[in-house]
């Protein structure tokens, strides 16, 4: 879930449930429709976190968050913005990239362990986060949804002054072959060695019939589009190391249209066909981002850069909002 506009202290407290002692004193209260009384206790178990954190601030600069704090949460319940576990939880697995095969209480075992607190605390929090969100964006809303585009100009700027961002590396395509040995005994590899030295021998006769040898492999995902692999970036060293050392540095000595002999990697043995290869060069605006993408590098920036100018435009926003509601409401300061 997007924090672009929690502060500091927001980001770090919001995981912490704090109770008001008997004998607590009080530093602030904050009434924008009940009054809602921060402690000292509150502000120095804040503080502590944020030094633990490296965060050095004064305790007026964290007090000042607490209360913002405080009335963007009393705004968005006098405008009756709630927001429920399931949005929750739908938020959570955005933010994480969590899929379908992820389950609810494997989520939330997850968090627990990350946050170090009980999800009742974390989804209580988390809650209240959302609806400060839901709140500004609602109120906000006029201003939000003219959130100036980036210029044409300020696109050639971002791509001038980070041209070593779009650097790509050497990379090859691939067709292959493919006779997958991770389950199999020494007996069991060597008849799949030789069942694909058989393929091998077939292709040195007649390379044509690499696609019809194609359908006999055991890469379900490929067999039915020409085998394709897709692309490897020679600076790629999660690939690398799932597939091997020997195999990467074969496949990047061939050359565009070569058949390989029978390589070896991690999970198989493999017969590859080099589709294309590129050089170490610097990508243009136009270019796309990847040769499994449509997307070029002017989109990319665009995004980014509109991403950027969204945030800006939120905390200012949040800057009025607490401004207005600061106007409004009624504040002690104890401290």
């Amino acid at each position: 879930m997007k924090k672009i506009f929690l502060s500091f202290v927001m980001f770090v407290a919001c995981f912490c449930a704090f109770g008001q002692d008997a004998m607590d004193s009080k530093v602030a209260i904050v009434n924008l429709g009940k009054p809602e009384i921060i402690s000292r206790k509150q502000l120095d178990q804040t503080m502590k976190l944020l030094r633990a954190n490296n965060i050095n601030k004064s305790e007026q600069e964290v007090l000042e968050v607490m209360i913002e704090d405080c009335l963007l949460k009393q705004g968005a319940a006098q405008e009756g913005v709630t927001v429920t576990e399931a949005e929750v939880l739908s938020a959570i697995r955005k933010e994480v990239g969590a899929d379908a095969s992820v389950t609810d209480d494997q989520l939330k075992d997850a968090i627990q362990k990350q946050v170090r607190v009980s999800w009742e605390t974390y989804l209580s929090k988390s809650q209240e986060t959302l609806a400060i969100q839901k709140y500004i964006r609602k109120v906000k809303a006029t201003k939000l949804s003219n959130v100036p585009a980036p210029t044409a100009n300020e696109v050639q700027r971002f791509y001038d002054e980070n041209s070593k961002q779009f650097f790509v590396p050497r990379t090859v395509s691939l067709d292959h072959i493919y006779v997958d040995t991770r389950s199999l005994n020494d007996a069991e590899k060597a008849k799949a060695k030789t069942r694909i030295e058989g393929y091998s021998a077939q292709l040195k006769k007649a390379p044509k019939d690499f696609d019809k040898l194609v359908e006999l492999s055991d890469d379900s995902s490929s067999k039915y589009s020409h085998g394709e692999f897709g692309t490897l970036r020679i600076d790629d060293a999660k690939r690398r190391n799932f597939l091997g050392d020997s195999f990467f540095d074969s496949v990047f000595a061939l050359k565009k249209g070569d058949i390989s002999s029978v390589l070896t990697s991690n999970v198989g043995y493999h017969i590859v066909r080099v589709t294309e290869t590129t050089e170490p060069r610097l990508l243009t605006l136009n270019e796309t981002v990847s040769p499994n993408s449509k997307a070029t590098v002017r989109d990319s920036v665009i995004s980014y850069l509109t991403m950027q100018n969204q945030e800006n435009v939120f905390k200012e926003c949040v800057k009025e909002l607490t401004a207005e509601l600061k106007r409004k409401a009624d504040i002690k300061y104890f401290l």
